[in-house]
């Protein structure tokens, strides 16, 4: 099923079986919120999603959960196109993902930087698996903090990055990849090749690209999760991890940067001078 909104999300039109997901005839939607039918937690999502797609870089594809009255709630793997104006965008239902299907052929972006959908992933992964899967919370410093990178110039580290991702990517279970800010990136992979090996792998890809490990400054933890883990154990557990991180405050929220030294120096100087014009102003009051 598939249907155009606009940027409120509310219904434009529709194609495709629309009763027979949602449980209402195509002609009583239209007009309707389609975020009525999105799960209340996952709300706040889709409108960020709907806000993002005019932008060239826009994310395209998301796990939304739907909800209705006869068929409960049921995952779906959905798609945004173009709409017939810059105010509205097809959304493509395109799979449903509730049963027990795998997820290696959803056509989902390798790197979702929303935390809602990664940690739904791996929820959906771990309710399929049989056997447990790892979890790992990766911050490489020297892309977090480019300035440590001394010596490589924009293209170099763009270049570096892309190995990156390129090798993680090569080694997250179904694809289940995420890339929350710069620098800092959560996969599920296969316990044979646990959080060690990977970190190993991403120090050698640094050295290709000419970077030491101290500048890579690559950091990780890395949890089990048992089939059938609670999504909520998932983000506590994750939580912890990515709190390990030398410069992790939050999943989207890097840590703030430091002053540098002519910002110090700037502070101080401002910090004289204000002090210089308390004490003339004491001085001319006596």
């Amino acid at each position: 099923m598939s249907f155009l909104v606009d940027l409120a999300g509310r219904i434009l039109e529709g194609r495709g079986a629309c009763s027979e997901h949602l449980g209402q005839s195509l002609q009583s939607l239209i007009g309707c919120s389609f975020l009525t039918f999105v799960v209340p937690q996952e709300r706040p999502h889709l409108r960020r999603f709907i806000g993002q797609l005019h932008r060239p870089a826009a994310k395209r594809a998301a796990l939304i959960s739907l909800q209705t009255p006869g068929g409960g709630v049921r995952a779906y793997a959905m798609e945004a196109q173009a709409g017939r104006s810059t105010d509205d965008n097809w959304l493509m239902f395109t799979r449903d993902v509730a049963g027990g299907d795998g997820l290696d052929d959803l056509d989902l972006p390798l790197v979702m930087a929303d935390e809602g959908q990664f940690l739904r992933l791996v929820e959906l992964a771990a309710a399929q698996s049989r056997e447990s899967l790892d979890l790992t919370t990766i911050e490489i410093g020297g892309l977090s903090d480019t300035k440590q990178l001394t010596g490589l110039d924009v293209d170099g580290i763009a270049a570096f990055e892309r190995s990156i991702g390129e090798t993680l990517a090569g080694n997250a279970h179904e694809g289940i990849l995420s890339n929350p800010s710069r620098g800092f990136y959560n996969l599920l992979h296969d316990p044979a090749k646990g959080g060690d090996a990977i970190a190993q792998d991403l120090t050698s890809v640094a050295t290709r690209h000419g970077i030491s490990a101290e500048q890579a400054g690559i950091a990780h933890a890395t949890m089990s999760v048992a089939p059938n883990t609670a999504l909520s154990d998932i983000r506590a557990s994750l939580s912890v991890m990515q709190k390990r991180m030398p410069g992790y405050q939050g999943w989207d929220q890097p840590a703030k940067a430091r002053m540098s030294e002519g910002q110090i120096a700037a502070a101080i100087g401002i910090g004289a001078f204000l002090l210089g014009m308390v004490a003339i102003a004491v001085w001319l009051m006596m």
